[in-house]
Parts: C-alpha cells; structure tokens; sequence
C-alpha cells in the first residue's frame, strides 16, 4: 500500500466530507478512495470514520489521526517544493477557484503582473462560486464572495463590500432619481439573488442612528449578477451592486448611483479559501501575498465609505436559512414571533 496516498485520500475524504466528494477533487474514481481508506484503517488496526447514510464523521482515532496527518502532508509538500526548486523561486502548477465578477473585474485584470513575478508557474484558473464548488473543483485556493464558518478550511479576509443602488442615466431621467430610500418602492428594481441564498428583495439602509428597510419589487430576477448589471445599464431598472466589481462600470458613467448618504447594509466580504494541508504550499502563498497586495490596491482607489460604515458586515440573521424571498423570510419570523 502506497501509505503517503492514502494519507492524501484520508486527508481529503475529511475536508470534502465524503469519499465521492474527495474522490472528484482528486480525479480519481471513488472505489479508490474508499479502498485507500479502508487499507489505510486495517494497517493501523482502528477505525477513522463513522460511515453512515447521512455521510462521514470522524471517530475519536479519527480525529487524533488527522491533526498529525494533515500537518505532516504540508510538511512533506513544502519539502518537495524546497527541494526541488534550484532558484529558491516557487515552481509548480497552482490551480485557482475565482468568483466570476471577481475574477473578472479584480482578479484577471491584474494577473500580468503575478505571471510576470513567477515565471516558473503554471496557473490555471477555474470559475467556483461556493464552498461546495470549491471542496470538489480540485483547486487549491479560491476567491469568494459571501459569508463562511467552515472551520476545515483557512479563510483569510481580502476586502469588504459596500452596496451602491444605481441605475443608467437614460432610466433616472424617465423616472426620477428617489431622495430617500422608500421612494425606491415606486421604481422597477433588478433582484438578484446568489448560491444558497433568497432573492435579495429587502434592502436596509443606516444613517448614523437611523435604519430604514425597504422592500423592493421589480419584474426582471435573476441569479448571474453581470447579466442583470448589463440590463441596469440599458435602462431596465434600478439595481443594487457592490462598489467594487462594479467600478468600472460607474467610472464609464453606465450606472449613477444615488442615495449616497446612506449605508446599504449587508454587503458581503471578500475572501480567500484554502485547505489547512495547503498552510505550507509556497504556491498558495505566494498567490495570497498577491491576492493581499491587489485588494489593497482597489481599497486605495474607492470612494469613502459613508460616516460610521461598518469595516467589516456581521454576517445576516438569515444568511444560509432563508429560502424564497428575502422579504417572505422576514415577515415568516415577525408572524411566528407574534
């Protein structure tokens, strides 16, 4: 038995949280991962999982094991990278999981520069939109958008978003742009929603201590934001973006913001994701120093945040919970409460 690739299967089967799920973030079959972990138990006499219908859990040995192997399969990536680079520069092929709006707007507009700085490394890039995309698309960090508690993983904050409602000029001059943030109930509003998420149809605002929520309406939903930015700026209606995947498009005056006095709660944080056994991959490292160095740059080049912005948005009440529409979720709590 090839010991150190079962170790990588056992590995993997705990962060994926199932054999089929390691199995595909390792293109392999599997039977081969079930049959690698299963050897891997007889040779040391114990069991390392509780198999169940509803998926796998560690046992106690289980547990003990992984702490030590996990940080031993690091170890052994970063000897083999140490080793076997002459130059002392990281050489490899690295593979990266991106948000497509950020991937599209943030990340690839500056890669030149990280390709330039490592020659000696292959990049490939992958679209990934969740923490289950990202668990089973066999990349070693990604970039995302939203919130996680996912403890496996290392999760190391990039940047915080801030929503700006916006709209073509041609759209504001039909209709008029709103002053406050309940006149947005008399305009067509572009509803988006995400992965594992409801349709955003509440937007809260804050004004030092003030707080307005407002539910909006409007006849063009979707799931795929640069579809609906796309549609907002040719005049369908009012939408609600983040400042920062979206700043190209404001700079080019395609959307004109308003209510900029007020804070537009629950925008998402940027984030990038990685396994714990990549802690020590000068690969993955080097690419988070650049990931760092490029969002600080886009801090630099914002409009202010608002008087009193929050710098870093708790994560909502009904984040991961709420189905439907956002709005529906509310009014559900507020009739079982009464």
């Amino acid at each position: 038995m090839d010991k150190l690739r079962a170790i990588q299967y056992f590995n993997r089967a705990v962060e994926a949280g199932s054999f089929s799920a390691a199995a595909k973030s390792l293109s392999v079959s599997t039977p081969a991962v079930t049959q690698m972990v299963g050897a891997l138990e007889r040779l040391l006499g114990v069991a390392l999982f509780h198999r169940t219908t509803r998926g796998l859990s560690l046992t106690a040995e289980g547990e003990r094991y992984y702490k030590t192997s996990s940080r031993l399969a690091a170890e052994f990536m970063d000897l083999d990278l140490r080793v076997s680079s002459r130059s002392g520069k990281p050489h490899g092929t690295l593979t990266v999981g991106l948000w497509p709006s950020l991937g599209q707007h943030c990340v690839m507009p500056r890669i030149a520069r990280f390709v330039e700085r490592f020659p000696d490394i292959e990049l490939v890039v992958k679209l990934v939109r969740t923490i289950q995309d990202f668990e089973t698309a066999n990349v070693d960090i990604s970039v995302l958008l939203g919130w996680t508690d996912v403890r496996k993983l290392v999760v190391r904050p990039l940047a915080q978003m801030r929503y700006v409602v916006c709209a073509a000029p041609e759209y504001w001059a039909r209709n008029g742009r709103p002053h406050e943030p309940e006149e947005l109930r008399n305009h067509q509003c572009i509803l988006q929603s995400r992965p594992d998420e409801p349709l955003l149809d509440r937007w809260i605002f804050e004004k030092g201590t003030e707080r307005r929520s407002v539910d909006v309406h409007g006849r063009l939903l979707g799931n795929y934001r640069d579809f609906l930015l796309e549609a907002a700026c040719a005049g369908a209606g009012v939408i609600r973006v983040n400042d920062i995947t979206a700043a190209p498009f404001l700079r080019a005056g395609r959307i004109v913001p308003v209510l900029a006095d007020w804070e537009i709660l629950e925008a998402p944080p940027v984030f990038a994701v990685y396994r714990r056994t990549e802690r020590h991959s000068k690969l993955v490292r080097v690419f988070l120093d650049f990931l760092v160095e490029i969002f600080a740059e886009i801090e630099s080049e914002r409009t202010p945040a608002p008087a009193g912005a929050l710098p870093r948005a708790p994560r909502p009440e009904w984040f991961g919970r709420a189905r439907g529409r956002r709005s529906a979720y509310v009014a559900r709590g507020r009739k079982s409460r009464g």
